[in-house]
């Protein structure tokens, strides 16, 4: 993979820049240099981890030099949250570089649809398609668990997801390349003290295993997912191949680092079991809630259970639904005091419309579903909400970052998980509702339990326990980390 060929075309007429931070030193303190394609102005989710994270690398008397992807190669950004990191922050935008055979690719696509002319183009054989359609052709999957990912010799649909799982790794390294080469400049000023690198997308971590060998800083791994260990894959890159690569480079990475950072216990357990000679680098630094400001809670005389986010293949609704279906039933309750209530990307589940699906299970009347919200008209439809669920995944060592959100707001939190699990185990000791995602007369417990309370007259609060949950006290843990591996630097005191 060290031979990655790229081509510029007109889309990427524009050269790294600098987004926000001054342009040159203020100050001689000690820096961090972050490779993390997940970063605002990015709006994808993975970019909060370091958004939040740069004031506390600020508190502890760092500054950051963050290496990201270019607004203009994103399908959205929002370049307002630049404005909120510290001052002293830099952040470098890297337009993403399109590979010669991607060029190729497209090339014979777009001479196969005019061999077509006006004919209806049937799907690529070289584009991955959306599996998700409306009528039975949903049926095809949109993701594979580790176990389920086909492969057969003579298939070309194993043939066509294992190309896409290669050009995947190579093209998140090739832009990692382009980063970490636009970054000469700052690393010349020789006050770095280390180079830490988040995925997913994970190939960065081997330009930035390469950057560490040149310029001898410590490595930082932090795994925002898993890599080798990673439990669910898209339809389109399901392949065993996707594994062999992530464990090759992994293996490289993790040999070379002087920290790794996996987001939840559970993964930080299955890497110190893959690595033992490296487990005493292994930590675990969760994401953590934040302490920005939320909509005030909104009392009503309706139970409300609500879900926002996405309805995947491992997240069943029916147990809740015949759950609820039970409450309903033994105390005769109307739609007006009580009901379900779903935002996001939840119309079904398995091809099946959740309003059939409540049909079905004797619910229709009490379950509402709706389209994605942005991230304000999302904070107030949870405020409103008299208990948060975390639905089922089969993905047990990682926490969905709802959970984080759930925690904050003043609803009781029900999580059909195990309690080995990574959110399980994270809500240990709070007083959520813990039940295991099969069990239909716990969650009926649960939810007669809550809905009873409601009824006479009690309102929930703030989820009891979640303190170690927070942003802040995971921080410490990684900063502590580093303290211990890097050469100590003076804390800052907040001017007065």
């Amino acid at each position: 993979m060290r031979g990655v060929h790229l081509s510029v075309t007109a889309q990427e007429a524009f050269q790294p820049e600098q987004l926000a931070g001054p342009t040159g030193l203020t100050s001689h303190r000690p820096r961090l240099l972050l490779l993390s394609y997940h970063f605002p102005p990015g709006q994808s989710p993975g970019a909060l981890r370091w958004e939040m994270l740069a004031a506390h690398a600020d508190r502890r008397g760092y500054g950051l030099d963050v290496l990201t992807v270019h607004p203009a190669s994103l399908p959205e950004s929002d370049m307002s949250r630049l404005r909120n990191l510290p001052p002293d922050t830099r952040v470098l935008g890297v337009p993403l570089p399109t590979l010669v055979v991607e060029r190729l690719e497209h090339f014979a696509w777009r001479a196969l649809r005019q061999l077509r002319g006006a004919r209806p183009a049937a799907p690529s054989a070289l584009a991955p398609t959306p599996a998700a359609a409306a009528g039975p052709a949903a049926a095809a999957p949109g993701s594979y668990g580790r176990d389920e990912i086909p492969w057969s010799w003579t298939s070309a649909g194993c043939w066509k997801r294992a190309y896409y799982a290669w050009l995947e790794a190579q093209k998140d390294l090739a832009w990692a390349l382009c980063a970490t080469s636009a970054a000469g400049a700052w690393l010349a000023e020789h006050n770095h003290q280390a180079i830490i690198c988040c995925g997913p997308p994970h190939m960065p971590h081997e330009a930035a295993r390469r950057l560490a060998a040149t310029t001898g800083l410590p490595l930082v791994l932090d795994l925002r997912d898993p890599w080798r260990l990673q439990q669910r894959l898209p339809a389109t890159i399901a392949s065993p191949l996707w594994f062999r690569l992530a464990a090759r480079y992994e293996q490289q990475a993790v040999a070379a680092a002087s920290l790794i950072v996996a987001n939840t216990e559970p993964s930080r357990d299955g890497m110190r079991a893959l690595y033992p000679a490296q487990a005493e680098r292994i930590i675990a630094v969760m994401n953590g809630y934040d302490e920005d400001p939320l909509p005030p809670s909104r009392r009503g005389d309706r139970f409300v259970a609500a879900y926002a986010g996405s309805i995947y293949l491992d997240r069943d609704p029916r147990p809740l639904f015949r759950a609820a279906a039970r409450v309903i039933a033994t105390h005769r309750l109307t739609p007006a005091q009580f009901g379900l209530a779903f935002i996001g990307n939840v119309d079904s589940y398995g091809g099946v419309p959740l309003s059939r699906m409540a049909v079905e299970e004797g619910i229709g009347g009490y379950v509402e579903t709706g389209p994605s919200r942005p991230r304000g008209a999302a904070m107030e439809f949870l405020a409103g909400a008299t208990m948060l669920v975390s639905l089922p995944q089969d993905s047990d060592m990682a926490i969905p970052s709802k959970i984080f959100e759930y925690v904050r707001f003043h609803a009781w939190l029900l999580a059909l998980v195990s309690r080995s699990s990574a959110t399980g185990r994270a809500l240990d000791g709070t007083d959520a509702d813990v039940v295991e995602p099969a069990d239909e007369a716990g969650i009926t417990a649960a939810l007669e339990r809550r809905w009873l309370a409601f009824a006479a007259g009690e309102r929930p609060g703030r989820l009891r326990g979640s303190e170690p949950l927070s942003r802040g006290r995971q921080a410490a843990i990684l900063f502590d980390a580093l303290a211990l591996r890097l050469t100590p630097v003076p804390v800052l005191q907040p001017v007065s």
